[in-house]
């Protein structure tokens, strides 16, 4: 509800589009939680194409993290994870929502695996969180 409200107010008023995207996110997280993939993938569009116009690493590293929630399959989340990283200069410490995503994703895989995908998503950075 918080973010639904911020969001028209976003609309009604000057928000900077970090902001905006963030709300974005939330509710695409919000959306997740709630059993709606598709609708938080449609948020996570929305706030992949703020953080893209014009290019903001920190939030599109945002972007990143939320969308390995959503990964088709793991070596897709850890790909993500390490443009998150990538983008951010180190991987984001403190969030559960990242601590979570990438315990499933390292479950998933061989340890090889993961880093392999997490490296080519670090190296790739802003065209691993592309629409695919």
């Amino acid at each position: 509800m918080h973010y639904e409200n911020a969001l028209e107010a976003c609309a009604a008023t000057w928000f900077s589009v970090g902001e905006t995207a963030r709300i974005l996110i939330g509710l695409a997280r919000l959306s997740l939680a709630g059993g709606d993939p598709d609708a938080a993938r449609d948020w996570l569009a929305q706030a992949r194409a703020q953080a893209l116009d014009p290019p903001d690493p920190l939030l599109l590293a945002d972007v990143a993290d939320a969308l390995a929630d959503l990964a088709p399959a793991p070596e897709r989340a850890a790909e993500l994870l390490g443009a998150a990283a990538g983008l951010r200069g180190a991987p984001l410490s403190g969030s559960p929502d990242v601590a979570r995503t990438t315990r499933h994703t390292r479950a998933c895989l061989s340890a090889q695996d993961y880093a392999t995908a997490y490296e080519r998503g670090r190296s790739l950075r802003s065209a691993a969180v592309g629409e695919r």
